[in-house]
């Protein structure tokens, strides 16, 4: 065994001889593999040790432990926010409104009402299109009351168009007469019967509307709330 040893460190000295000669920077490679044969030397620990205390149980019972040994064993990492500790694993409150909140509307916002109109009523962006020689001293409200009279027309003329022969009255028959002689003086022109004119509207609205309703039919056909069809003397208008 012993001349095993001496001829097994003769060939190593041999061999280390050899490459000291052939091997340039020998000795800082050397040591560079020896550095890293250390570290996974460590790093095998490491995990064996990590091993053992997954497979041991805990000796102690959990009401004995301290917060952070009981966090840092089961690996929740925990986080400093005005000095106090917050382990990342515990839920953050909700942002969105409690039910209270919504019955009441305080903070949430109602979707806008949608009917089936006639004439759509007029938005803010809509009235802020229209050019100011045109508007003149009419207001949101003054073009918003005339378009509420002119869907009012509309949905009862619609209502009445919509009746079976057994359930118009003479007072409904007497209107349809009227407007099927409007239909002939539009000579077909009109792409709609829910068409109207001005004697329609204007009693509808109050006096000081109805010596502005003239000047709101520009406006209402710019932001084509209305368009109109010239026939002769008269004029019809359809949304």
């Amino acid at each position: 065994m012993e001349a095993f040893m001496v001829s097994f460190e003769r060939q190593k000295d041999a061999k280390f001889c050899m490459y000291r000669e052939n091997i340039p920077n020998f000795e800082s490679t050397l040591s560079s593999i020896t550095k890293s044969t250390n570290s996974i030397k460590i790093l095998l620990e490491d995990i064996s040790n990590v091993q053992k205390v997954i497979t041991d149980p805990c000796e102690q019972s959990c009401s004995s432990c301290s917060p952070n040994v009981l966090n840092k064993f089961l690996g929740i990492e925990e986080k400093l926010v005005n000095n106090v500790e917050i382990p990342e694993s515990v839920p953050q409150k909700s942002t969105r409104p409690c039910l209270d909140d919504e019955k009441e509307g305080s903070s949430v916002v109602q979707p806008p009402e949608s009917g089936n109109r006639h004439v759509q009523l007029i938005s803010e962006q809509e009235f802020k299109s229209i050019p100011k020689y045109q508007l003149g001293r009419l207001t949101l409200d003054n073009l918003n009351e005339i378009v509420g009279k002119m869907d009012e027309f509309l949905t009862k003329k619609n209502a009445i168009l919509g009746k079976t022969n057994k359930q118009i009255t003479r007072q409904d028959r007497e209107v349809l007469d009227n407007w099927r002689e409007l239909e002939i003086k539009a000579k077909g022109r009109l792409p709609t019967t829910l068409f109207f004119i001005e004697n329609d509207i204007r009693p509808l609205l109050t006096e000081r509307l109805r010596l502005s309703f003239a000047k709101a039919i520009p406006c209402l056909r710019h932001i084509r709330r209305v368009r109109e069809e010239r026939c002769g003397p008269l004029t019809f208008y359809y949304a």
